[in-house]
C-alpha cells in the first residue's frame, strides 16, 4: 500500500503558543523553581518529539482544524487521534506510527506538566509496546559466545599487524575492543562514545572504572562499575600501544576513548557503521550496537531465566516492564533455533 507524506511542522512554523510552552519545557530554572519536564532531555529526543509533533500539526492543518489560538491539549480528542491513525498508518511500520505517537504525548506532556492528555500517554506506551518491528530481530542476532569470540578475534588480529609494523591493525583492534564492550557491558551507543579519560573512565586500584551520570542516560539511570576483568588488559593495551598510533600525533586534549580517522574522535554514527560492517563481515548479517542490547538480554533469558530481573540493570532500565519482552524473544529464539536444526537435518536427510 503506498504511504502518503507526512511533512513535519518546523517549531520556527508552530503557533506561537505550541512554540512558547515547549520552550518553557525544555528551559532549566533557577535553584528555588523545578525544571521544564523537558529540561534535561537528549538533544536527539528533544529532535524526534519535534518533528512527531510538526507532523501531527502540519496533519490538523491540512485538514483545517489547526487553531493557533488553543491550548496544544485542547486540540485532542480521540475522534482526531483515530482520524490522524486512520490516515497516518497507511504503508508505515506499526514501530514507526508508535513513535510518533509517542513524541506527540511527550510534547503535550511537557507543555501541560505533568500528565499532558493522560489517555494519549497511556495509548502511546500501549502502541509502543505491543508495536512489531519492521525489521524482525531475531533473524539478525547472535549468541554472546559468538560475539566475544569476534572480539577477541579481531583484538588478536589487530595485535599482530601491529607487531608487524602495519598501522591497519589499530583501528581493527579498536573494534574488536569496542564489539566486546558492548556484549559485556551494553550500553547505549551514545554513551559509549562519549566515554573519556579523565571524565567518565578512570583507573584505580581496582581496575578501570565507568562513570555515567544519569543525566547522560536515556532512562535517567546512571552507570558506575568496572571493565569486565577479562577485557582489563585488552583496554590496557588500547590505551598503551593502539590508542597512540591512532592519535598519528594529534593533540590529545580532549581525551576521548574512541579516536577514529585523523586522530580524532570516533563520533556515534561512525561506531555503529563499523560495528554494523564488521558483523556483517564475519555473521553474514547485520548487527547494529542497539541490538548488542537485545542479544545480551535475551541471553539471559534463555540461560537463566529465573534471574531475567537482572536485564533491568544490564540495560540501564527504569522498570522491569521491557525485561518480559525480552524473555518472550528468547522463547522464540529457541523455537526459531530449532526450526533451523529441523531444516539443516531435512536438507541432509535429501
Amino acid at each position: 500500500m503506498t504511504r502518503r507524506p507526512f511533512p513535519s511542522l518546523k517549531v520556527e512554523q508552530w503557533p506561537e503558543h505550541d512554540r512558547r510552552l515547549w520552550q518553557k519545557a525544555h528551559l532549566a530554572s533557577g535553584p528555588f523553581d523545578d525544571d521544564g519536564l523537558a529540561a534535561r532531555w537528549r538533544p536527539a529526543t528533544l529532535r524526534g518529539c519535534e518533528r512527531g509533533y510538526g507532523v501531527w500539526l502540519r496533519w490538523l492543518e491540512d485538514a483545517g482544524q489547526l487553531d493557533p489560538a488553543l491550548h496544544p491539549c485542547d486540540r485532542i480528542s480521540r475522534k482526531r487521534i483515530k482520524a490522524f491513525l486512520d490516515s497516518y498508518r497507511v504503508g508505515r511500520a506499526e514501530s514507526t506510527v508508535a513513535g510518533t505517537m509517542r513524541d506527540i504525548a511527550y510534547v503535550l506532556r511537557a507543555c501541560a506538566p505533568p500528565d499532558g492528555v493522560d489517555w494519549l500517554t497511556k495509548l502511546a506506551h500501549r502502541m509502543v509496546n505491543t508495536a512489531r518491528p519492521s525489521r524482525p530481530k531475531l533473524p539478525r542476532m547472535a549468541r554472546v559466545k559468538d560475539i566475544i569470540d569476534l572480539s577477541d578475534s579481531l583484538m588478536n588480529e589487530g595485535l599482530e599487524k601491529l607487531r608487524n609494523g602495519k598501522r591497519s591493525g589499530a583501528p581493527l583492534y579498536r573494534d574488536g575492543l569496542i564489539i566486546g564492550l558492548l556484549i559485556s557491558r551494553p550500553w547505549r551507543r551514545c554513551n559509549l562514545a562519549d566515554l573519556r579519560l579523565g571524565r567518565s573512565v578512570f583507573v584505580d586500584d581496582l581496575g578501570a572504572r565507568v562513570s555515567i551520570p544519569k543525566e547522560e542516560t536515556k532512562k535517567g539511570v546512571a552507570f558506575h562499575g568496572y571493565i569486565p576483568k577479562r577485557l582489563e588488559p585488552a583496554l590496557f593495551t588500547y590505551l598503551d600501544m593502539v590508542r597512540p598510533v591512532l592519535l598519528k600525533g594529534a593533540a590529545d586534549n580532549d581525551g576521548w576513548l574512541w579516536i577514529g580517522s585523523r586522530g580524532r574522535r570516533l563520533p556515534a554514527n561512525d561506531i555503529s557503521i563499523r560495528v554494523t560492517r564488521t558483523t556483517r563481515k564475519h555473521f553474514g548479517r547485520d548487527l547494529s550496537p542497539h541490538l548488542f542490547r537485545d542479544c545480551a538480554a535475551t541471553e539471559v533469558a534463555l540461560e537463566d531465566p529465573a534471574h531475567i530481573g537482572i536485564t533491568k540493570a544490564i540495560l540501564g532500565h527504569a522498570t522491569l516492564t521491557s525485561s518480559q519482552k525480552f524473555y518472550n524473544q528468547a522463547t522464540s529464539f529457541t523455537a526459531f533455533s530449532r526450526y533451523r536444526d529441523v531444516i539443516r537435518r531435512f536438507r541432509d536427510e535429501g
